[in-house]
């Protein structure tokens, strides 16, 4: 049967409808991940592609502007800062330091986190009660203050600095997966596998965490673009990676002093780490409404 010639273009518009719905709900997942491909490309390529050394410094070149900025010099595209570093190479460098700081940072957070939400939700009883507690304890400190005190304690480098925030972070996980634990853990299929003798660690593995993978990965992704702001907080007051490794909260901090004749100097790097935040954000907003069966749906 033929369709009919009234309710075909009708049809045909609400397909139109539904296929840019699509375009511009998808858009600004596109523009992020392109945005966040970018910089890890730039950050693994920094040493090749930076032009100039960033930590060498050349005052007679202190406090040039941007290239398209009278005074400016094609030779140092986004300016100098006060010692004459170049800019552009420092705020490369600078995204090798806050990628690998948020990445690793996360990872052993969620390592942590994950193993002890895993432990208390499936044993709960004292298992869960001590981890609880221990929870508890921490987010009764606020997280900033939490880091700057054992970072000011244990002193200022990258590797300090990853296992700080890495092991502040572990709460978050924790919450998260406890919860989702206890809900799997009273489904059928897990009360079948008892009773079939299965051990303990098999269920976990092979049942209990492919369960919570989705929730992990949507923690993963929410918590990354924190811990590099946290990164970059902890430069600012000067307590994190050391100078004069280039790093982006350094920098901005580097040029609070000359905000109203060298604006540059902070305004670059605090503009790609807003830019990378919300990348991230947005890619982290987008996979927990598609790993939703509800949201998905909708």
């Amino acid at each position: 049967m033929n369709a009919d010639p009234v309710t075909a273009p009708a049809a045909s518009a609400a397909l139109a409808r539904i296929r840019r719905r699509r375009w511009v709900r998808y858009l600004p997942l596109a523009l992020s991940s392109l945005v966040l491909l970018l910089v890890i490309i730039v950050a693994i390529l920094a040493p090749v592609i930076s032009p100039h050394d960033p930590m060498k410094q050349d005052i007679i070149q202190r406090l040039r502007p941007p290239a398209w900025v009278e005074g400016g010099s094609s030779k140092h595209l986004l300016g100098t800062d006060a010692l004459g570093r170049d800019l552009l190479s420092r705020t490369l460098h600078g995204a090798r330091i806050s990628l690998t700081v948020g990445v690793l940072a996360v990872l052993v957070g969620g390592t942590i986190g994950v193993t002890l939400g895993l432990f208390a939700g499936y044993f709960r009883g004292t298992v869960d009660a001590v981890l609880g507690r221990l929870a508890d304890i921490q987010q009764a400190l606020p997280f900033i203050v939490l880091v700057l005190a054992i970072v000011a304690a244990v002193g200022p480098s990258l590797v300090n600095l990853i296992l700080v925030l890495g092991i502040g972070s572990w709460v978050f996980f924790f919450r998260i997966v406890r919860g989702e634990v206890q809900a799997v853990r009273e489904l059928t299929y897990i009360e079948a596998a008892h009773s079939t003798g299965f051990s303990h660690l098999r269920i976990m593995l092979h049942h209990v965490i492919p369960n919570i993978m989705s929730a992990t990965i949507i923690t993963v992704t929410l918590l990354v673009p924190q811990v590099i702001l946290y990164e970059a907080s902890l430069s600012f007051l000067g307590l994190g990676v050391p100078a004069p490794t280039p790093t982006w909260g350094s920098m901005i901090a580097d040029g609070r002093n000359y905000v109203e004749i060298a604006w540059w100097i902070s305004v670059f790097p605090g503009l790609l780490l807003m830019t990378v935040v919300l990348a991230v954000n947005m890619i982290g907003e987008w996979l927990r409404d598609y790993l939703d069966p509800l949201q998905r749906g909708r």
